[in-house]
């Protein structure tokens, strides 16, 4: 009997893919399958075997035969096809296909037929935003989470007072459905998913003071469970999961704005200290982008701040200054959405440093720049949550008078073909 743990299909197919130096995101477009599917998967496989990053568990892929080196022991045993021999057994695939091939490339050539990804225009405002179900209790300062292509929403505050009720938003149906609470009501919490569960560090209670308490959601089950405390109480804090690991920037202790960075591994349920922000902030936001993850804005002392850092784990991991300045934001923002959705970054709400900006939708980082995102409503001077669905951001908007807490997915990108008639 063997100890070795059971790797799924679709898991050693991931692992495979992640072996031949492929993104998370190439991973998703060439499976078809959601970029947070793919994480989950990595998640689990990192669980299962007990590592934690990318080159361990490609290392182990190897040594236990899950993952094919080109040259190896299992390549060898293969019998040789020349490429005559391919020809003629797949010659009924090939003939089919040259000749799309080669009117594609006519078309192509004469500027007929293209394939284009678009982050946004103007012109389509209407079609790329919908709203949902709102959220059946109004709330602010919870955490939003998405597990495959639905949402769970925890915790956060309403009219009621502080609250620990979860919610989940079911994208087939456009319904939501109450769960089992978070034991411990907090808001200004925030969450994220690795493997299947929702890890949800601090936050502010009912008392109006920050817990270090960790809590962690199991979706399939419905049921919690408490891990090892955050280093400090904390609340208003960016959270972000990278690779496995949980990574939490700044927020509140009760009296002021920290600069701390704490990094939580859920494989040993220990945190460790990275090295400090640039500038102490609460209220903050944070998103992974490439190989980096991106931390943006917040406010010290009441001063609200554009600032922009990117900070590069590797890098802190091996001893050396993981910081580097990013493209500031056009102004101050606190308290607002963000999320990444193939490379481009979208900030949406928050209140604005400069009373006079019009923020009335968002921005998104396109390239180099920040520039204005469509919308067909105002998202000013609230606090808002977003997380990523594919290629959409589902938006939860929760109104200054908590009356209600709308939702509103938005298509971030779509790819249309468009081939004339031709007579």
């Amino acid at each position: 009997m063997t100890n070795q743990p059971t790797i799924s299909e679709r898991e050693q197919e991931i692992l495979q893919l992640v072996a031949t130096g492929l993104t998370n995101r190439e991973i998703a477009q060439q499976l078809s399958i959601s970029h947070n599917t793919v994480k989950v998967h990595l998640s689990n496989i990192f669980e299962k075997i007990n590592v934690a990053s990318r080159t361990e568990a490609v290392l182990y892929g190897i040594e236990h035969g899950l993952v094919d080196v080109p040259g190896g022991e299992a390549a060898s045993e293969k019998p040789r096809l020349t490429w005559r021999d391919v020809l003629r057994k797949y010659i009924w695939v090939w003939i089919p296909l040259l000749l799309i091939l080669v009117v594609f490339i006519v078309l192509v050539s004469r500027g007929v037929i293209f394939n284009e990804a678009e982050p946004e225009t103007s012109s389509d405002v209407a079609e790329r935003w919908q709203e949902l179900a709102a959220l059946p209790e109004a709330r602010k300062g919870m955490a939003s989470v998405a597990y495959d292509q639905d949402v769970f929403v925890i915790a956060g505050e309403g009219t009621k007072g502080v609250s620990g009720t979860v919610f989940y938003y079911s994208n087939a149906d456009d319904t939501w459905t109450k769960m089992s609470d978070k034991p411990t009501p907090v808001t200004d919490v925030g969450g994220v998913l690795i493997g299947e569960k929702i890890y949800l560090p601090g936050g502010r209670t009912a008392a109006g003071t920050p817990t270090d308490i960790l809590e962690i959601f199991d979706p399939r089950q419905g049921s919690w469970k408490t891990g090892a405390s955050l280093p400090i109480p904390l609340s208003a804090y960016a959270l972000v999961d990278f690779e496995g690991m949980l990574y939490l920037f700044g927020g509140w202790d009760g009296t002021q704005a920290l600069d701390v960075v704490f990094v939580y591994d859920p494989i040993s349920d220990l945190w460790r200290e990275g090295s400090p922000m640039p500038t102490a902030s609460q209220g903050l936001g944070a998103v992974a982008f490439e190989n980096r993850i991106i931390v943006l804005g917040g406010q010290n002392g009441g001063k609200i701040l554009d600032q922009a850092w990117a900070y590069f784990p590797s890098r802190d991991i091996e001893g050396a200054n993981p910081w580097e300045a990013f493209v500031n934001m056009p102004a101050g923002c606190v308290d607002f959405g963000v999320a990444n959705v193939y490379d481009t970054i979208y900030v949406i709400g928050g209140q604005v440093e400069d009373a006079g900006a019009e923020l009335d939708g968002a921005w998104m980082m396109t390239g180099e720049n920040w520039v204005d995102l469509p919308v067909n409503q105002d998202f000013s001077n609230r606090q808002i949550a977003v997380v990523t669905l594919g290629a959409q951001l589902f938006i939860l908007d929760s109104e200054e008078s908590l009356a209600q807490t709308k939702t509103w997915v938005y298509q971030a990108f779509y790819y249309s073909i468009y081939i004339p008639y031709m007579p």
